[in-house]
């Protein structure tokens, strides 16, 4: 959803009215030119070939020294950041002995997010204003990671009030005005929500149409949920980032002959959308079924006689070279996470899931004394350092939360950690005690795979918003909406109760600061699949367990 509504953004707004004559039936051909920030949204909704595809002959860095193209227009799409700005203006200034003429014929500015008014009287007084054919404002200030998955730009990371102007573009554009709520621990989330009611409020102002407003936001901070950082996941996305060499959709791995092979798995890909929050044994199964009809595609191409079946083969080719890729990746990965779980993990991704969820896969109560006993083997120098880190903290969130930091200091004197890995222990240490913990039931009866019994936090949370019974003590509501009056706002503006006029379904919009997790990521697809909403997740990041760590090893982090 969130990819393809800022792809054909891209595409019908900016792209395709300036590189396609409408009265000559023709494209006409153009320079795009990027920031860091306007690259970030592009590279996450469109492949090159797709923007060559709209009349884009070169795809230029701004920041760069550029060949000057005097003849070709430029396509603009940036960030209105004063660096940005200088370097626009520069394009159409620095005529020189050796570069008479400016960069480029024409320019189309596309900003990213709203132009701040010095900003825009600084481009206003330049020479870019004889030379600019269109300047327009998007609200695209932020980067869909999945259909149901964004962060906020990099610029923005860390800083609150920009990250909240992030979440406004987003409500903007799914034409949204939601029930805004925060946590009554994070005071940087009240923050941000009183900073996005604001701009709501100035946005609609400027709409010729109203905001929906069947639609609820929450805004929570990463020490809602300590846990899902740092527990070994065995579904497929998150075993494949945390274990293997695969980010950003982009599969690495050796072939057989010793040759690095690259491979995009996402959301384009229907067996990636099939598979990747699967359980690592699912997983090994579907691998197994696809490699037996990759085997059949074979012998039936293979055993063809006749002239008619020979044709009907080779135009059946293609199809069959790009299955074969994929299926080759996927066996490579599951064989990747098959090895590397049953020969280091299982065992301690097992004591993982009894302390987080406070049980035996028997359904016993799992005491301190127990989960200590357990966990000395796998604190010893042997085993990987990380591994150990999260262990130990794992430990210290669920059944040691009762345990002082003389307890720990004891249970690091086994161990050989730096004195960074262990101020990463104190620390964590400081930020439980200012969290709140609830004791966790024993899990459900039915659950499958014992490796898969921990539920992020936000599942309970998302459950009470589709309830309606979210502890309004807990989670505060800003400004004087009601939930009850949600549905009856969607109602009313989408004709609710009218035959033929469909009703779309509620978002839930929730905003992690620092961090989600991809355990938390499959949740939301999931609620989304079992309820009628739709949950969208952002963050400033998306986290893997090192990612985390690597936090917490941060010596001026005070918060996560």
């Amino acid at each position: 959803m969130l990819r393809i509504l800022v792809k054909n953004q891209i595409i019908n707004q900016v792209l395709r009215p300036k590189n396609f004559d409408p009265r000559l039936g023709h494209r006409r051909f153009s320079v795009l030119v990027l920031d860091k920030n306007g690259l970030e949204v592009v590279n996450s909704c469109l492949g090159m070939n797709e923007v060559f595809e709209e009349g884009v002959t070169l795809v230029e860095d701004l920041t760069r020294n550029r060949e000057p193209m005097p003849t070709m227009d430029a396509i603009y799409v940036i960030f209105p950041t004063e660096e940005s700005i200088n370097v626009l203006i520069n394009d159409f200034t620095r005529k020189t002995r050796y570069a008479p003429e400016n960069t480029y014929k024409h320019a189309y500015i596309y900003f990213m997010d709203t132009c701040p008014d010095s900003l825009f009287q600084k481009l206003s007084k330049s020479t870019v204003v004889k030379y600019t054919k269109a300047l327009v404002e998007l609200n695209l200030n932020f980067i869909p990671i999945e259909s149901q998955i964004f962060t906020v730009s990099s610029q923005n990371r860390g800083d609150m009030m920009k990250t909240a102007d992030s979440i406004v573009s987003l409500c903007l554009e799914l034409n949204i005005n939601p029930l805004l709520r925060f946590h009554s621990d994070f005071s940087q989330s009240a923050e941000i929500c009183y900073r996005i009611d604001q701009k709501l409020k100035e946005g609609e102002e400027n709409r010729k149409t109203p905001l929906a407003s069947d639609a609820e936001l929450i805004v929570l901070d990463r020490s809602f949920d300590l846990v899902s950082p740092l527990l070994h996941e065995c579904t497929l996305q998150a075993m494949a980032t945390d274990l293997t060499d695969f980010k950003s959709g982009i599969y690495r791995y050796k072939e057989d002959n010793g040759e690095m092979k690259e491979i995009p798995l996402d959301e384009s890909c229907p067996i990636w959308l099939e598979l990747r929050h699967k359980h690592l044994a699912d997983f090994l199964k579907k691998v197994q079924t696809l490699t037996k009809e990759l085997k059949q595609m074979h012998e039936s191409s293979s055993t063809s006689k006749s002239a008619k079946e020979v044709t009907s083969t080779i135009r059946q080719l293609p199809v069959y070279l790009k299955k074969k890729a994929k299926t080759e990746a996927f066996l490579s990965l599951a064989e990747e996470c098959r090895t590397k779980y049953f020969k280091s993990l299982e065992q301690i991704i097992l004591l993982e899931q009894d302390m987080a969820v406070e049980h035996t896969p028997e359904g016993s109560r799992l005491s301190d004394s127990q989960a200590v006993g357990r966990l000395s083997p796998f604190i010893l120098p042997a085993i990987p350092t990380e591994t150990r880190l999260r262990l130990i903290l794992i430990f210290m969130l669920t059944i040691g939360k009762d345990k002082d930091e003389q307890f720990f200091n004891r249970l690091l004197t086994h161990t050989d950690f730096r004195d960074d890995e262990v101020q990463m222990v104190r620390k964590m240490l400081d930020w439980r005690n200012k969290a709140s913990f609830q004791r966790r039931r024993a899990p459900p009866e039915d659950e499958r795979y014992p490796s898969s019994r921990w539920d992020p936090k936000i599942k309970s949370v998302i459950q009470d918003m589709l309830d309606k019974r979210l502890d309004e003590r807990e989670f505060k509501i800003v400004g004087t909406k009601s939930t009850t009056g949600l549905r009856t706002a969607m109602s009313a503006r989408y004709g609710g109760g009218l035959s033929g006029r469909p009703r779309e379904k509620k978002k839930i919009i929730i905003f992690i600061v620092g961090g989600i997790t991809y355990s938390e990521i499959k949740i939301a697809y999931e609620m989304s699949e079992k309820s009628n909403a739709t949950v969208i997740l952002g963050s400033d990041a998306i986290l893997t367990p090192t990612d985390f760590l690597e936090r917490l090893r941060e010596p001026r982090t005070t918060n996560i």
